[in-house]
């Protein structure tokens, strides 16, 4: 209700005082994760949508402390519980796209897109975004500042830093906004882009969104969300 809120400027400041939690480490994570009696599978699905963020880990259990009142654990549906997480965090992925800087949502699409890269096999000779890994080097402070909120996380390798989402469910969100841009919207974040990459790279990079708008790759681009639910039922 009322006008959206933003951190550092009225009128929340008039009546709130804005404390961002932290991530939970992976010690806290495993502990809360612990104490919640289910399934291996289900756990492991949580730990992917909800990554290591206090407030989606807290719906999360919510939302299985309601299920558990009237089935047994074994019998909490997967492909269900996401469900329901999603249509109650929803307006939390929106709210960090809104509160993130438009140098940020870049850097997110072109992380949602890097891994996206491997789910999309018929287009593989289209799908060139270059060497976006420079792109990464040059920004580590920005990196960093996603990570400490619990947007991303980073793996280091002997060669590289490969970053991804802490949440899947940030990922498909992420995802689901590339897919709902178009020509207009794309050629607004022109200037975003160039202060990130050249603009042969821009041309890359909006070839491949073009190819995930075609209509030829819509069960490529519909698998994606199924992956989500597909991740705990490979175990």
């Amino acid at each position: 209700i009322g006008p959206p809120l933003t951190p550092g400027k009225s009128p929340w400041y008039n009546h709130y005082l804005f404390l961002p939690l932290k991530p939970f480490t992976e010690k806290e994570v495993a502990n809360i994760l612990s104490e919640l009696a289910t399934k291996p599978k289900l756990l492991y699905g949580i730990r992917e949508i909800a990554g290591n963020n206090p407030a989606l880990l807290q719906n999360a259990g919510f939302i299985l402390y309601n299920k558990l009142q009237f089935q047994e654990p074994h019998n909490v549906d997967i492909e269900t519980f996401v469900k329901d997480f999603l249509a109650r965090t929803e307006h939390f992925f929106q709210e960090i796209w809104r509160l993130s800087t438009k140098e940020e949502q870049a850097i997110l699409m072109l992380i949602a897109l890097s891994g996206l890269k491997g789910r999309l096999p018929q287009t593989k000779k289209r799908y060139d975004l270059g060497n976006i890994d420079i792109i990464f080097s040059q920004k580590e402070q920005k990196l960093n500042d996603l990570e400490e909120r619990g947007i991303i996380i980073s793996h280091t390798t002997e060669d590289q830093t490969i970053y991804s989402f802490a949440s899947s469910l940030m990922e498909w969100w992420v995802i689901q906004e590339i897919k709902n841009s178009n020509d207009e919207k794309l050629k607004n974040c022109d200037k975003t882009f160039l202060n990130l990459m050249t603009h042969r790279q821009l041309d890359r990079v909006k070839n491949v969104i073009r190819v995930l708008w075609k209509n030829e790759n819509k069960e490529d681009v519909a698998s994606i969300v199924e992956w989500i639910y597909g991740l705990v039922n490979a175990l």
